[in-house]
């Protein structure tokens, strides 16, 4: 079994190093990592459901210790040789457990471009189920608006090739040089607008193609929750998300909702933080209110 690992190192190495890029033969760009794509169930291809099952398996952890080594941050950001050497472990121990039996088990995949992939997923994996969280427009464009301002993380730097085919970045009240997060169509005309048009936009049309998916799928095969909802209440959220799934509420995820932890964040989400960019936000009420009466939120 250790000869046919080694045998077959270089496949290995070439499905660690295509993990976090499982997405790129659908991108616009060779050079991109985490485009926008709208895909439907018209886009799957004879072998797209075996490539994706073999990628979703390596790029999983099912190990409890390589899972918590994976979050944490120091090592993901700071010593980044060490963090590939615990997923080239993880790689090999779920390399061989595949060789020894079949596995079946839950994928569990919070990618946020697959607002726009939703229906193409549903119809790869009729059995998948999708949990919509839904945040208040104004809360949620300043979070985008901070993020986009951030130095020290979701830095973007490869999207500088953007910059081959369009004009310069000229958005006020950002002093980078690159687009952050999600490309929804039409994302070309903002690159001269405001922060919080920017912002807004994404926001307005990642909510916009989820809901619009979401409408086509059968009820059972989909629940929504509110952000904050979730902050106010997370035992009982996730108790209600547990029946959803059909799992049991384990010792382990009590844990981790007192202990909430930080993703893609510098610290928890909070009023004053909401507040941060208030004046600059004035200007994108008009344009979010449909989707925000549409999500159930009140208007300001």
């Amino acid at each position: 079994m250790l000869f046919r690992l080694l045998s077959e190192s270089d496949e290995l190495w070439s499905l660690y190093s295509e993990s976090n890029h499982m997405w790129q033969p659908w991108h616009r760009d060779e050079r991109e990592t985490a485009d926008t794509v709208y895909l439907t169930e018209k886009d799957i291809k004879p072998n797209d459901r075996e490539y994706f099952d073999q990628h979703y398996h390596f790029s999983s952890y099912d190990n409890y210790f390589f899972g918590e080594l994976g979050r944490v941050r120091l090592l993901r950001n700071t010593f980044k040789p060490l963090f590939d050497l615990i997923n080239i472990f993880n790689y090999a121990y779920k390399y061989l457990k595949l060789s020894v039996k079949d596995l079946t088990y839950r994928i569990i995949d919070k990618t946020p471009p697959n607002c726009f992939r939703i229906e193409y997923l549903a119809a790869l994996y009729p059995d998948a189920k999708f949990i919509y969280i839904s945040r208040n427009g104004l809360d949620n464009s300043s979070s985008l608006m901070n993020a986009w301002r951030s130095k020290k993380k979701f830095q973007f730097k490869y999207r500088k090739y953007l910059q081959e085919t369009i004009a310069p970045l000229n958005i006020q009240g950002y002093d980078g040089d690159v687009w952050k997060f999600a490309m929804p169509e039409g994302w070309e005309k903002y690159i001269d607008k405001t922060l919080a048009e920017v912002c807004a936009f994404q926001w307005f049309k990642t909510h916009e193609a989820a809901l619009n998916s979401l409408e086509k799928l059968k009820p059972e095969q989909f629940t929504t929750i509110k952000f904050e909802d979730l902050m106010q209440s997370p035992t009982e959220k996730i108790e209600t998300l547990c029946k959803f799934l059909e799992i049991e509420l384990s010792p382990k995820m009590n844990k981790i909702i007192k202990e909430m932890p930080l993703v893609n964040t510098f610290s928890p989400a909070s009023e004053q933080k909401s507040k941060k960019n208030q004046k600059e936000l004035e200007s994108i009420k008009d344009y979010i209110k449909p989707m925000q009466e549409r999500l159930g939120y009140e208007l300001y």
